[in-house]
């Protein structure tokens, strides 16, 4: 995993962990200082390596599996 997607997975877990639920896309680009399409394409491709989990068509969709 890159820096960046490290970061991201750092950024999910401690919002859920304050709370209780995933952030938004814009809300991780925030947190991060990224552009939306940034953030985006980090959890595109986390996903598609089986890191985290997108329940299509759902807001704040995203999970990190074995969380």
């Amino acid at each position: 995993m890159t820096g960046a997607q490290l970061e991201l997975i750092s950024v999910i877990r401690a919002f859920v962990k304050e709370h209780g639920y995933a952030p938004t896309v814009r809300e991780i680009a925030e947190l991060m200082g990224i552009g939306h399409g940034t953030a985006q394409r980090l959890l595109q491709d986390l996903a598609d390596s089986g890191k985290i989990q997108k329940r299509e068509r759902v807001a704040r969709g995203y999970r990190i599996r074995g969380m």
